[in-house]
């Protein structure tokens, strides 16, 4: 039987697939152009990993960009956006808390906003599973909602289907980040059109 959080994220990730379109279409032209950069000049290599890639616009960006990058997310929906949107660009259907790559495989892991969709009593072990796969002194970004506690939200632009959300605080995620054997670069919490965002670029140890 499925526990209360187990069915909440699945209510999510039914959700993504019902809206992927109307999703990418919203987030299509929202480029974190100068995260993104921030994030490629600490890069040690050119290979990323894009986890919870949902419909491919940074994957595509960071291609552009000349990177080796591949896109991971569990929403079929949003695998079938990504991969109508950037048909030359690297996706795969892989779950978080089960990331099969091999050791030492990516010099930079990018986490935007996809580490709320994630239960708390999980997210250890999702960040120890992004540790594993990055090579010595790689680079990891990670953005999550600013807040407390765990929610199951309704979105009026997505006719009120429930979403699963995590929220944190910046000394919260970074104490987690820190378990998972990373070194915090730099912590920061910012507004974009009244969403406060926290936002952290570790190392690994």
């Amino acid at each position: 039987m499925k526990t209360a959080v187990e069915e909440n994220v699945k209510k999510a990730i039914d959700t993504y697939n019902k809206y992927a379109k109307l999703y990418a279409d919203r987030h299509a032209d929202k480029v974190l152009q100068f995260q993104l950069n921030e994030f490629i000049s600490k890069l040690p290599g050119k290979k990323i990993l894009d986890v919870g890639c949902g419909s491919g616009r940074d994957v595509q960006y960071f291609m552009e960009e000349g990177l080796d990058v591949v896109g991971i997310d569990l929403s079929d929906g949003m695998l079938s956006e990504a991969k109508s949107r950037c048909p030359d660009c690297k996706f795969e259907k892989m779950d978080v808390l089960s990331i099969s790559y091999p050791e030492d495989t990516f010099d930079g892991v990018w986490v935007m906003a996809s580490l709320s969709d994630i239960p708390k009593a999980n997210v250890l072990k999702a960040l120890e599973g992004m540790n594993k796969v990055m090579k010595s002194n790689g680079v990891i970004y990670i953005a999550v909602k600013e807040g407390d506690g765990e929610k199951l939200i309704e979105k009026k632009q997505y006719e009120n289907s429930p979403r699963f959300y995590s929220f944190y605080r910046k000394q919260e995620l970074e104490d987690y980040m820190k378990k998972a054997n990373f070194k915090i670069i730099s912590s920061v919490v910012s507004e974009d059109e009244g969403t406060r965002w926290v936002e952290v670029t570790a190392k690994k140890l």
